[in-house]
Parts: structure tokens; sequence; C-alpha cells
């Protein structure tokens, strides 16, 4: 449980700084909100990133996408318990977050992700929520990545 805390206190700064930035430098570019996952952004020739998911309760899926060029696309779709799978055709040098929040869950739900890049896993993670959750709190799952085409698989599975 003390993984999920630190990852919404990360998340919640990774926000912060990101508006700050934006703030200061005058970025922030035309932004797209999608519903429904692309099978390709842009000009998707730097590989096929794939997310795997499983859940015990509904839950809602987010990616993001954004680029040099002030690009970005928010992709979110919501699953209903059990396992979903995303194929997305990705361009070169896009980065973001990949989220996977469960909805109103309850102790015992469980979360988990698998997350590969032209076929070899770069992220794997599971969660269950062992007490109830206190009032502001989520429960899920959370990656960021500089540029989703050059991730390197984790040893630490």
């Amino acid at each position: 449980m003390d993984r999920i805390v630190k990852r919404a206190v990360f998340a919640a700064l990774g926000v912060v700084v990101t508006l700050a930035w934006w703030s200061f430098t005058g970025r922030g570019g035309a932004s797209s909100e999608v519903r429904g996952i692309p099978s390709k952004v842009w000009e998707g020739d730097a590989g096929v990133l794939a997310v795997d998911v499983e859940s015990t309760t509904p839950a809602k899926f987010r990616i993001s996408f954004s680029d040099d060029k002030e690009r970005r696309i928010e992709a979110w779709a919501p699953v209903k318990e059990g396992t979903h799978s995303w194929a997305i055709s990705i361009p070169h040098g896009a980065g973001g977050y990949i989220e996977f929040e469960a909805d109103n869950p309850k102790v015992g739900d469980k979360l988990s992700w698998k997350i590969t890049l032209n076929g070899e896993t770069v992220d794997e993670q599971s969660e269950t929520l062992d007490r109830p959750l206190q009032s502001g709190y989520a429960f899920f799952l959370q990656s960021a990545y500089d540029d989703y085409s050059t991730m390197k698989p984790e040893k630490d599975f």
C-alpha cells in the first residue's frame, strides 16, 4: 500500500512541475482528449506498444502522448472487470504516462498490467487493495516514459 501512496505523491508532483513549466515557458500546445485507445499515434513508425491489463473491478485505462512538436493526445477507455489489451503503433520521440485506475475499489480488488514494446516486456505491475481507501486516495498503477520508442526492459520483475 505504501507503494501506491508514493506513486500518487510522485504523480501529483509531476503534474505540478509540468504545469509550472508550461506556465513559465508558454508551452502547452494543442491537446486532444480521445475516448478510446488509438491503434496508431501520428506517424506510428517506431514500433508497437502493447498493454495488457487485468482488473477485478471496473476501471479506467489512460495513456498520453506528447512530443517536441508540441502535439499531445490524452486517450482513455473505461474497462469492465477482466482482461483487456491494446496494441498501439507509436512514433519516435513521443512519451507520456500510462495509468490504470480502479473505480470504487473494495478491499481485495486487484489491478495488474504487462507493457511490452515490440514483444519485449518493459514493465509488469500488480497491486492488491489490502485496506479501504481513505478519502482523497486512489487505487491505480502508473508509469511514465520520456520516449515510448526507447523504453528499456526492467530487470526486477
